[in-house]
């Protein structure tokens, strides 16, 4: 398909937009479910015939086998947010590499460029404007590589954009074999 890096650039915003506010929810919701379970502190009756365990005589115990550890993994939510994104990023210089055959390529990849910067101005403003809430700011404060992504938003899309279809361009130029009568030489076949 001749438009694949521009279903990437799609697909790169949408999921850059939504994934950081999904883990910042998640993330709240993980926090406030292990504050809740850790006001509950009940202990475990023994029955006739049972053999108490010396280890477990609280439900907070059972939790902390059971259910903390999984609540834990709360840390690592704003870590794969950011690889997420810079794997996106990595994703697009591939398509933009593999995918480009045709030079006017380059001018429908910088017309979609500019409308791509034009809708990601529009989710970092709000963003902004999201971060100005009370609630949502203490949500995110954990995310703040994720902040820093979406507040330059339209810096990142523009630059990646241009940069990737400049790659694209280049890639049409390049030699197709290792013999050629006029233009330049890179070497041998790549």
């Amino acid at each position: 398909m001749k438009f694949d890096n521009l279903a990437m650039m799609i697909i790169f915003l949408s999921v850059v937009a939504f994934s950081g506010l999904f883990a910042g929810l998640v993330y709240f919701g993980m926090d406030t479910t292990q504050t809740a379970l850790e006001t509950i502190n009940v202990t475990i009756p023994v029955g006739e015939g049972m053999t108490q365990n010396a280890n477990l005589t609280t439900i907070q115990d059972i939790l902390g086998i059971v259910v903390y550890p999984f609540l834990e993994l709360r840390d690592t939510l704003p870590y794969l947010t950011y690889f997420m994104v810079f794997a996106f990023i990595i994703s697009l210089g591939f398509s933009a590499y593999m995918s480009s055959k045709n030079p006017i390529f380059f001018v429908v990849h910088l017309l979609f460029t500019f409308i791509m910067t034009y809708f990601s101005i529009i989710l970092s403003n709000t963003y902004n404007t999201l971060l100005q809430d009370a609630f949502i700011n203490s949500i995110m404060i954990d995310f703040a590589v994720y902040n820093k992504i979406m507040l330059f938003l339209p810096q990142i899309i523009f630059f990646v954009a241009l940069i990737f279809g400049v790659i694209a361009f280049v890639s049409v130029m390049k030699p197709q074999g290792s013999k050629f009568d006029s233009g330049l030489s890179y070497g041998g076949d790549y």
